[in-house]
């Protein structure tokens, strides 16, 4: 080996020695800075929490509603002809049936009399024919000729016939006498009344008298397409499991509940909301038809638990809290029934022995240490 080669091979060894201090030299750098720039965690923190309690929680919601009768009619008359009696006045309660007016009802008389009359003579003309008729076929045909027989049988034919429209025109002039009485058809409460007798009236001219039904009566109030979506989905009848009460515009919260009864079939494209009907006794006439109340809607919740919504934090997938369990920081998803007055109502199973977080909870590695502070719900409000 020439000794120009080995000063060649000399001085690559040290090159390669100086490059590898260089590198080891520039990786502790970096590594001190990065152990610099990484602040120390806390092996142990405090954090203060208070008990879950269960409880039998009732929930109430508040809408707007309108009073609306179940029952109403307006009665118009089907006769022409003048008032000759007026049984009721305004404000008084009628039953099915009960007499309210009555039309003078002698033109009407007189049209019923006279179709008896034309009934009784196409009764005579059909007797007659029809005894005619049983002559001519018991005769036979060797006595009677054909033209005989068959004039025999139209003119019965004619007259059972005639003898059947008498008998309707009799009906139809029944009808028509029956029609100068006007009767209530549900029962319920008189409206104003303006008519005295001998005012003439048209037949379908218009209302004459107005009769609403009180009791029961009806209150009509909507829920969001979304409430209405989450009452189907959570597996229970809609709103049969629910309380429904009335406040009135005196601030009165009405004594009866009300009975839900059925939900609108379709969706109120405007508002995104659907109708809901509920009914409610009213024997003492305090709910009045289109006047607007108030409407609680109340459920009992069983075990159920209450969290302050700024205790949660909102995740995309979900509402959130921080449980202490076992002894461990646990992020919870909660099962949300109902939210109200800044609270969470939720249905999750939790133990005696868990806790709810109230701190902020900081940024923490599997080997921190938690340690609680527990409060009362009292002491930290």
């Amino acid at each position: 080996m020439s000794e120009n080669f080995k000063h060649y091979l000399t001085r690559r060894l040290w090159w390669i020695v100086l490059a590898i201090i260089f590198i080891f030299a520039v990786y502790c750098a970096e590594s001190q800075n990065a152990n610099s720039a990484v602040p120390e965690k806390s092996s142990e923190i405090e954090l203060t929490v208070i008990p879950l309690k269960k409880e039998d929680i009732s929930s109430q919601t508040e809408y707007i509603g309108y009073i609306t009768p179940i029952h109403q009619v307006s009665l118009t008359s089907n006769v022409s002809g003048y008032i000759s009696d007026i049984w009721v006045k305004g404000g008084q309660d009628v039953k099915i049936g009960d007499n309210l007016l009555k039309i003078d009802p002698r033109e009407y008389k007189a049209s019923y009399n006279a179709a008896i009359a034309s009934r009784n003579q196409a009764k005579a003309q059909f007797n007659n024919a029809k005894i005619y008729f049983e002559r001519i076929k018991k005769a036979g045909s060797k006595a009677v000729s054909k033209t005989e027989y068959d004039n025999a049988q139209a003119q019965f034919l004619a007259a059972k016939a005639s003898l059947e429209a008498a008998k309707a025109n009799e009906q139809k002039a029944k009808v028509m006498l029956d029609y100068t009485v006007l009767q209530a058809s549900i029962n319920g409460t008189v409206g104003n009344v303006s008519l005295t007798p001998g005012n003439y009236v048209s037949s379908g001219a218009g209302e004459l008298l107005s009769i609403v039904q009180y009791n029961p009566i009806r209150v009509v109030f909507s829920i969001s397409d979304k409430e209405y979506l989450n009452l189907l989905n959570s597996g229970t009848d809609i709103l049969k499991d629910q309380i429904i009460r009335i406040r009135l515009a005196n601030g009165k919260v009405y004594q009866e509940n009300g009975i839900f009864q059925f939900t609108d079939n379709q969706i109120n494209n405007s508002t995104n909301s659907i109708a809901v009907y509920a009914d409610f006794e009213n024997p003492n006439k305090e709910l009045v038809a289109n006047a607007y109340v108030d409407v609680l809607l109340e459920k009992q919740y069983k075990d159920a638990f209450v969290i302050e919504q700024k205790y949660t934090t909102l995740l995309p997938e979900g509402v959130f809290a921080y449980i202490i369990r076992n002894k461990q920081l646990v992020k919870t998803k909660l099962n949300i029934l109902a939210s109200e007055n800044n609270n969470y109502i939720v249905g999750n199973k939790f133990g005696e022995d868990e806790y709810l977080v109230v701190d902020k909870v900081p940024v923490i590695t599997p080997q921190t240490k938690v340690k609680i502070k527990v409060q009362s719900q009292q002491e930290h409000n």
